[in-house]
């Protein structure tokens, strides 16, 4: 889906960052999918996502959410749950799509990256994308956007729940000593209501960050 495509930063950090969404389709293959989406879930948890959310409990990772109440709220759910995950490893990535080809569960997956990894990890499985959407950039008044730094934080939260005076503090308590770089980037992915704000590659970019941000009132 879309809302995965506009993730910011530079080719180095973005190699490490990968969405995988689960998504029954209405009309095709929604009816009747609790089962088929729950397999697909085992597969995504036995290779282990950076984060996931889904539509059942609307949980992130760090919500403290267990894999069992997932799954079961899965199972017990209503037909069409959809699952939202991100990645920071191209090796987990090719075993995710290879365990959900040998499973073959007739459920659409969606993997959004950089275009050249996403296309050379699916030949290197056997596998043809049946769609291919591109970001085309920011339009319009950018100058009302937070800087770039700032945003290769917030643009992993595809529906901007992640806001720059969130990421501004989380560097500044970095700075200050008052936190780590794991528990900050833990902290800028509990809000994330669509699962795919990277904790894993946020501990990365604060570690950049953090050294050369000057700290200033707000």
């Amino acid at each position: 889906m879309t809302h995965s495509l506009h993730r910011e930063g530079t080719r180095d950090s973005l190699l490490h960052d990968y969405c995988v969404f689960i998504y029954p389709a209405r009309g095709f293959n929604y009816k009747g999918s609790q089962a088929r989406v729950r397999r697909n879930v085992e597969i995504l948890y036995g290779v282990g996502p950076d984060n996931m959310c889904e539509t059942t409990l609307r949980k992130n990772l760090y919500s403290e959410v267990t894999p069992e109440q997932v799954l079961d709220s899965i199972s017990k759910g209503t037909e069409g749950t959809r699952v939202f995950s991100t990645f920071s490893s191209r090796e987990k990535i090719k075993e995710l799509l290879i365990g959900l080809k040998q499973a073959d569960q007739g459920i659409s997956i969606m993997v959004s990256g950089l275009i050249d990894q996403v296309r050379e990890i699916a030949a290197e499985v056997g596998l043809n994308p049946h769609t291919i959407n591109l970001s085309l950039g920011i339009h319009g008044n950018t100058k009302r956007l937070p800087p770039a730094d700032i945003r290769q934080f917030t643009t992993m939260c595809g529906h901007a729940v992640v806001s720059p005076r969130l990421v501004r503090d989380a560097i500044r308590k970095v700075k200050r000593g008052k936190t780590s770089c794991w528990q900050a980037s833990v902290d800028l992915a509990r809000p994330c209501a669509c699962g795919i704000h990277n904790p894993h590659r946020s501990v990365e970019l604060l570690r950049t960050t953090v050294p050369t941000y000057t700290v200033t009132r707000w």
